[in-house]
């Protein structure tokens, strides 16, 4: 299948280059996106959608993340059985994107974009009587390895993954399951990238935040 070479420039932070190969079809942009990132320090990625080739990657990726990063990050668990069916029976609900280095090939970042809203998000923005279309409305959960944080990465991977919502449509992404309070570091992070602040809820525990940007 032919796939033609798109070059684009971000000059947001850090200055990033970017290089997207697409797909000649429009509905099969994430299928095919691959793009090489050059962040500020000089490393640089590949950003491109997670492959049933990536499951033992993926694992390595997620055991790795220290405690603090897990227990920030729970869009599923991270057992060897799951990562393996996430990899081979891929939920055409879920768009998945890793961030690979090239140094390494070791993935670095890991994001997760489902079409619609989260049962318990949309449970719990509906007792507050907000309500989102299900076609133009996304949730989104973002993880970044530890080494790789306040790298830009992160930044660069959200701005070029809206670029291509906006692209299809999308009005409205929804942080997944909300932001702890106490994780200041995201907190700022969806502040930065444009997010506001919808309400506070208590769950598992945790001062948790509502977070919403809109797109359309």
């Amino acid at each position: 299948m032919h796939i033609a070479g798109i070059r684009h420039s971000y000059e947001r932070d850090h200055h990033i280059n970017i290089v997207c190969f697409k797909s000649k079809y429009p509905d099969q942009f994430w299928l095919f996106c691959n793009m090489k990132i050059l962040l500020a320090d000089n490393r640089t990625v590949t950003i491109r959608s997670l492959f049933e080739t990536d499951k033992d990657p993926l694992y390595h990726y997620l055991q790795n993340l220290s405690p603090e990063s897990r227990s920030r990050f729970g869009p599923h668990p991270f057992d060897k059985q799951t990562i393996d069916i996430i990899c081979e029976h891929p939920d055409n609900e879920i768009q998945r994107f890793i961030a690979e280095s090239e140094s390494t090939t070791a993935i670095v970042a890991y994001m997760l974009i489902k079409q619609g809203m989260i049962a318990s998000d949309q449970q719990r923005y509906a007792q507050r009587n907000q309500f989102y279309e299900y076609d133009t409305t996304v949730t989104y959960a973002p993880s970044v390895a530890d080494a790789w944080q306040s790298s830009g990465l992160g930044t660069a991977m959200h701005t070029i993954i809206e670029t291509e919502l906006k692209r299809k449509g999308i009005q409205h992404i929804i942080s997944w399951g909300g932001v702890q309070s106490s994780n200041i570091k995201a907190v700022n992070f969806y502040k930065k990238n444009g997010y506001r602040f919808i309400d506070f809820f208590w769950h598992d525990g945790k001062n948790n935040q509502d977070m919403v940007k809109e797109i359309g």
